[in-house]
């Protein structure tokens, strides 16, 4: 069900965000925002002005921490990335 509030000064439609699914994507301007997808693959790019939301990656994403001193990174995995493995 739809509540109506005023939110940043304008009435605005609301719906609870617990469970549902998106994709967290950038932005080319910089920034980043959470992508829901209908049933029709048609989809709403959401803002984010939360600012301790909770994410969890899905085992099938394909995603892998990348750490190189002070530099962390979340990206696609090695293999889709198609990098090579250093042979210790």
């Amino acid at each position: 069900m739809k509540e109506s509030y005023i939110y940043a000064g304008k009435p605005s439609s609301v719906k609870d965000a617990s469970s549902v699914s998106g994709v967290l994507i950038k932005l080319f301007g910089g920034g980043f925002a959470f992508r829901v997808y209908d049933g029709k693959k048609n989809f709403v790019d959401y803002d984010i002005c939360h600012d301790d939301l909770s994410i969890t990656i899905n085992a099938d994403e394909l995603a892998s921490f990348y750490s190189h001193e002070d530099q962390h990174v979340l990206d696609h995995s090695p293999n889709v990335l198609g990098l090579k493995k250093i042979e210790n």
